[in-house]
């Protein structure tokens, strides 16, 4: 079995391993890519469906992880109100940025 020094935290960790348990920093070819493996990335355009086609359930706010603003949706759905501002939020999502939708709703795995 082979060994090498974490270069985050020098801790001496096995090869084959994607990353440091002591310090959970990423190893070999994952910390080559920028890509942290601990932050869910969510798709904008996939959260503007959900919130033309399902808007009134609040399913587009379940996608987001706003699981309270997802429940009122649901529960106040027999209004049609949240039909209404599911829409609203559709043009919102739509002419937000893709950095600022990544900054606002991706989210670090715990």
């Amino acid at each position: 079995m082979q060994n090498i020094n974490c270069p985050q935290c020098s801790q001496e960790i096995d090869l084959n391993l994607a990353a440091c348990p002591h310090c959970k920093a990423a190893q070999g070819l994952e910390s080559l890519s920028g890509v942290d493996p601990d932050i869910r990335i969510k798709n904008q355009r996939l959260a503007i469906w959900f919130s033309i086609l399902f808007g009134g359930l609040g399913i587009h706010k379940f996608y987001l992880g706003q699981y309270l603003k997802g429940s009122l949706y649901l529960v106040f759905s027999w209004t049609l109100v949240p039909f209404i501002v599911g829409w609203v939020d559709a043009v919102r999502t739509f002419k937000m940025s893709a950095f600022s939708f990544e900054q606002r709703y991706s989210r670090r795995i715990s």
